[in-house]
């Protein structure tokens, strides 16, 4: 399978919004945490609030990895993207994103609200499990 075959494949798994796994780096001590990752139009989105502590640690540096669990039980996978997280300025991307995805709302009042904080994550690396194997698919993207 070609690689962007793979990458379509890995991708398509991947639904508007669901939990995933965001980990960050603190010093030396990674941290990891549930958030809902947006996935919009090909692209890969968090938001969250500027006074939480990730913020401040993707300020200094900004290597992110998200894992996504696929499947369940035996017949389960998983989708891990290493790469950057992005802070996104654009107004016309943050209207999108807070007018698309209804928890976004009930935190924020509009997509100018100081404390809402939007990342793109940019992929660098993807490592695929496809669903009821063990093998691992390594991409690096960027």
């Amino acid at each position: 399978m070609e690689d962007s075959e793979l990458m379509k494949e890995a991708f398509g798994h991947l639904e508007q919004l669901q939990v995933s796994y965001m980990a960050t780096i603190d010093g030396d001590q990674p941290r990891v945490r549930a958030m809902m990752l947006i996935y919009h139009e090909g692209k890969l989105y968090y938001a969250t609030d500027i006074n939480d502590e990730k913020v401040s640690q993707v300020n200094v540096n900004p290597t992110v990895e998200i894992c996504v669990l696929l499947g369940e039980g035996d017949n389960g996978g998983s989708l891990r993207i290493s790469g950057e997280a992005d802070f996104v300025y654009n107004e016309d991307t943050r209207s999108i994103i807070h007018g698309c995805i209804g928890f976004i709302p009930g935190f924020w009042e509009n997509p100018q609200d100081p404390a809402f904080v939007l990342w793109e994550i940019k992929p660098q690396e993807l490592r695929y499990m496809r669903l009821g194997t063990m093998e691992i698919k390594k991409l690096k993207l960027g």
